[in-house]
């Protein structure tokens, strides 16, 4: 069933515009009304459309569910291994996905209920939020993703620079519930001199939301973590 994705409307946006705007960073707790957040989670939550993605250099790779299966588990090992390895030295990426703009532009999964959100994203309503929070009236769409971040995975630093897509900001409606901080996943922002300026933990019914280019990461998620750390996400394009 298709819901409505309603906004929590007592926000202020123009305060929240100028932290976003002085800061380059902003988190908006309670973004979305109580029975959208819980909708949207019971989405993640139940969703069955995940690939495992990940990078080789400039390689980027989606395995599926049942590509995973049929290795053995030293060959599950031996494969995570190597992504470690090349983390050791280069940027690189492992963690589920679900690239919702994409399925739906190649007509994949048609009616998939998280397909909504590529819609509500593009709606004069939401474009229109974000044009406001960021300052940029020349924002014109933008992507989206579901992700699922499980123990082991992680997102090195990287800035968000694109050879051919012009971002003008990134978003991330973290949709995690009970985290504990101590098992890792922050979203964390750095200084020139590498240390971490601000980071956030993953939460429930948050948007967090960052000018690109800002170099930034996913940290690792401990193996003990004890939930999945789930989120919505993309980028804002002009």
């Amino acid at each position: 069933m298709v819901e409505k994705l309603e906004i929590n409307p007592n926000h202020d946006w123009d305060a929240l515009a100028r932290v976003l705007q002085e800061k380059r960073t902003l988190q908006v707790r309670n973004f979305f009304t109580d029975s959208t957040a819980e909708y949207l989670f019971k989405l993640l939550v139940e969703n069955k459309t995940w690939y495992l993605a990940y990078n080789e250099g400039d390689n980027y790779y989606e395995s599926t569910e049942d590509q995973l299966k049929v290795l053995t588990p030293q060959q599950q090992q031996g494969y995570m291994n190597n992504i470690y390895a090349r983390a050791r030295s280069q940027f690189q990426y492992v963690f589920n996905q679900y690239f919702i703009t994409q399925a739906i532009e190649k007509n994949e999964n048609p009616g998939h209920p998280l397909h909504q959100m590529h819609d509500f994203m593009n709606s004069d309503q939401m474009l229109g939020v974000m044009r406001k929070l960021t300052g940029d009236a020349d924002i014109t769409k933008a992507d989206s993703y579901a992700s699922s971040y499980l123990p082991g995975h992680f997102l090195t630093s990287h800035d968000d620079k694109h050879a051919t897509h012009n971002r003008s900001a990134a978003y991330v409606f973290s949709m995690t519930k009970n985290w504990n901080k101590d098992w890792g996943g922050h979203l964390a922002f750095y200084d020139q001199e590498g240390n971490i300026k601000e980071a956030f933990v993953p939460s429930f019914n948050t948007l967090n939301l960052f000018i690109t280019p800002r170099m930034h990461s996913v940290q690792f998620v401990s193996p003990f973590a004890g939930v999945k750390r789930i989120s919505l996400m993309g980028w804002l394009h002009r």
